[in-house]
């Protein structure tokens, strides 16, 4: 008997201080930074339970529903019916403002946000996402991750669409079609491009930063009318006749608009502007395990070939290209880049 309760006395030291014997049950996620960091092999089981018990998700976006958010939305409510998708969309800069404001005000509405490159750069240094990990982040290409200093993401680029010359096929041929920035001076284009607000800045930014304010300047001297509306909505100002052309469409939009029959088309200028979806969750998100789970889809190899369809890059390894072939800008992430360039914006085009 005093050999047999030894065994026992051994068996339970060697429980509490052997990992392979540890008889108490792996700690599970209690805060938000613990979920988003946790990697066991019931994760996806934790999330999908929580995110039952949430049943809802508050979704921020800067990106179209017409073009890629609602195809997404809709195929993340087919695998995971349990949860109400509530979308806010907006464009960069209201979305910023918005989500800073509720952030210091302590107001945490925000589950999960989408957005640009400028968007995701204001969303990180005021402090509003948490970093996160996934096991779709291993298919994703290294520039794609904004890695976090202690780990994980702090966002995530998960689709990639370029800024260039959108025209109606219609009104222009081939041939009269610009091949640089520089053509852009041509006298015959003078007030007849309309240019996208939504989108101008960033497009602004491929041409100060690669080929000089010189070169803005006499671009901006042409007076080509700002159109405050969606790169979205100037496709099908530009299908319609009201404009031949404008340099700021992005070629999914244009994609997806001819495969609807629009008599549009897109030839790159480059370095082509490049803007990046980019996904990220919030530090204080109200439904953390559908925010997970909702990241986790927008990453995957199903959301990848679902934006494949509607013309958009994806950064997944395993995810064929798709589109034109072109020489590439990203741009520069900081904030005091951003603030310049839509300044810059503002006084030679918005003349304010």
């Amino acid at each position: 008997m005093k050999m047999k309760r030894l065994y026992v006395v051994l068996f339970l030291v060697l429980g509490m201080t052997m990992p392979g014997y540890c008889l108490t049950a792996a700690k599970k996620p209690g805060t938000m930074a613990e979920l988003a960091m946790y990697r066991d092999a019931d994760r996806q089981q934790i999330l999908e339970e929580g995110a039952r018990k949430e049943g809802k998700l508050m979704f921020y976006t800067t990106g179209s529903f017409q073009t890629f958010v609602g195809p997404i939305i809709e195929a993340f409510k087919k695998k995971y019916p349990f949860i109400k998708v509530d979308v806010w969309r907006t464009s960069n800069a209201p979305l910023m403002s918005r989500a800073t404001e509720e952030f210091k005000a302590g107001k945490h509405t925000m589950d999960v946000v989408e957005g640009t490159q400028s968007t995701m750069v204001v969303m990180q240094q005021v402090g509003i996402v948490q970093p996160f990990i996934s096991p779709n982040l291993a298919q994703i290409e290294d520039e794609a991750k904004t890695n976090a200093t202690g780990g994980g993401a702090l966002a995530v680029a998960f689709r990639s669409s370029g800024i260039g010359f959108g025209y109606n096929t219609k009104m222009l041929s081939k041939d009269q079609l610009p091949k640089t920035y520089q053509d852009l001076l041509d006298p015959k284009w003078r007030g007849k491009l309309a240019i996208a607000g939504s989108t101008g800045v960033n497009w602004l930014s491929a041409i100060y930063r690669n080929l000089g304010e010189d070169l803005l300047k006499k671009i901006a001297a042409q007076n080509f009318p700002v159109q405050m509306v969606s790169a979205v909505a100037l496709v099908e100002i530009v299908a319609a006749g009201e404009y031949v052309a404008s340099p700021t469409l992005i070629d999914a939009t244009v994609y997806v608009s001819k495969l609807k029959g629009a008599t549009v088309a897109w030839v790159p200028l480059e370095p082509v502007r490049v803007l990046t979806g980019q996904i990220a969750v919030a530090k204080h998100a109200p439904n953390p395990h559908a925010a997970l789970l909702f990241a986790d889809f927008e990453i995957s190899k199903e959301g990848g070939e679902i934006l494949r369809g509607l013309g958009y890059g994806s950064f997944r390894e395993d995810v064929a290209p798709v589109g034109q072939h072109y020489k590439k800008y990203f741009g520069i992430d900081t904030m005091e880049a951003v603030r310049e360039e839509q300044d810059l914006f503002n006084k030679l085009f918005l003349k304010k």
